[in-house]
Order: C-alpha cells, then structure tokens, then sequence
C-alpha cells in the first residue's frame, strides 16, 4: 500500500491570471492497473481548489458535469473565473481540460457572510463506531491508487431502501476540508451493488460545504433517490465523529451495463 505524503487534490498557479495546472498523481486516479482516469471526486476537488485560489474566497457550495474521459491523463489545466455575485458571495465558473478537449465544466459560490449563530438541523443517526466495523476491500484498484489513500468501514448498507452508511478517513491524515469532502462524495455509486460496475459513470457532482474538521473519521450517508431510465439519483450527508454537519452532496449517475457483482461472478470464467 502507497499513501501518498501530501494532498493530491491541489492545483499550482499557471502562466496566466485565473490558469491553474492540476498535476495528476497516482493517488488521484481510480481504476485498474494499465487504465487509470483521475476520480470525479478528485476533479471536483481540484476545480474547488482552483476556484479558491483564484478568489482567494472559501467555498459555500459547487457543482460539477463530467464531460469527458480522463484515462491516462498527466495533467488537467483549469481556468477560472468570476461570473457574478455580491459584497459578501462571489459567484464563479471554472473549466478542466486534457489536451484541449474539455473534462469537467464547474460552477460555484464562494465567501461567507457575517450572520449570528451558527444552527445545525441535521442530526447524525446512531451508527456503529468505525472500529465495530467492517472494511471494504477493493482488490480491483492500482498500487497507490486513490483507495489506497482512503480507509473505508461500512457501518449499514441497506440496498431495499437504498441507503448506506460508510466511515471514511484519510490514511496520511490530511485535513477534512472541501476537497477532501468532495472526494469522498463521490464514492455515490459505489453505495448499491446494482450502481456500479463495467459502464458505470458519474455524469454531474454537488456539494454543499458547511464546515471543515480535524483530520479523523467522516460519516456519510448515502441515500438514493430513484433508478430511472438508465440513470441513478441521490443525496447524502456528511458528518464528523462528533456528529457535526459537514457537507451535503448529490450526485447523478449512469447505471452499469454490468453490475460490480455480476462482473466478479463471471471473472473466473473471463479468459
């Protein structure tokens, strides 16, 4: 296992006011061996990032369309720019793109307002502690590829409702802030054994970022919406290990040609 010493979702300024370059390392990448393409999560990530740098603003809230396929790529180059808002909110536009040809299109809002206090309405279900939990083995994933970088304990999976709940932490420890939510926002469709597998794919990403913690244990709670003409719909929470509100996020998905579980069925038999 290769966990990578610093966090992977950063951009660097490029040579240009609003250019950034996401340089893509192995531990942004998911897929097997020989067919890596950087994570959505990771992308969605590294437009937060780029986003943040250039209005030099936080983020409230972004939303990400994957475009296109990103197998092989070395590097993303993002542009960004504002598009419109007021004195305390700046709304702004970002674009990735491979060789000319575009991944990812983003929007987002970011700043924050001076407002009383802080109300937190979402509550966090009772769930077994991390350590009560079981791990998810991901034997299909690369050395040093995004799941090495990430411990995982399913604490409910409900696939009749539709409903999952997994613990996740950064194994290098990084710092639970909007990058690091995004990322592990988009494990959407690995929460119904019918949502994943060969032909699956994230079509869109949104999160809602409310507050960054410590490095330590996330709890996400994956609930689906609906199967619907190909596509999956649905929404999660994200909380500390002390139960604070995070992020909420959503997500869009094109449902797999073959599910994960039908393909590990029929791996024996592949030749």
């Amino acid at each position: 296992m290769t966990v990578s010493a610093t966090p992977f979702w950063r951009c660097v300024p490029g040579h240009a006011e609003g250019q950034y370059v996401f340089p893509v390392m192995p531990a942004a990448t998911v897929g097997p061996e020989g067919a890596p393409h950087i994570m959505g999560g990771v992308g969605l990530g590294a437009l937060i990032d780029a986003m943040e740098l250039d209005s030099e603003l936080p983020l409230q809230f972004a939303q990400v369309q994957f475009l296109s396929p990103t197998q092989h790529a070395e590097e993303l180059a993002i542009a960004s720019e504002p598009c419109g808002g007021g004195r305390a909110i700046a709304q702004y536009a970002a674009t990735a793109h491979v060789g000319g040809r575009p991944t990812h299109r983003a929007s987002a809002a970011l700043g924050q307002r001076e407002h009383g206090d802080d109300t937190q309405f979402a509550a966090m279900p009772e769930m077994p502690a991390p350590d009560a939990c079981h791990g998810v083995e991901r034997d299909w994933a690369q050395p040093g590829g995004l799941i090495d970088q990430i411990d995982m304990r399913v604490a409910l999976e409900d696939n009749e409702r539709g409903i999952q709940a997994i613990w996740t932490r950064s194994r290098a420890e990084f710092a639970v802030d909007a990058g690091w939510l995004a990322i592990i926002s988009d494990f959407f469709l690995g929460s119904h054994p019918l949502a994943h597998g060969i032909g699956s794919s994230s079509l869109d990403a949104t999160l809602r970022f409310v507050q960054g913690c410590e490095p330590g244990w996330v709890l996400s709670i994956t609930e689906l919406g609906a199967f619907s003409r190909g596509v999956v719909h649905g929404s999660a929470q994200h909380f500390s290990e002390d139960g604070r509100l995070l992020a909420i996020s959503s997500q869009s998905g094109v449902l797999p040609r073959i599910p994960f579980a039908d393909a590990e069925a029929m791996a024996p038999a592949m030749p």
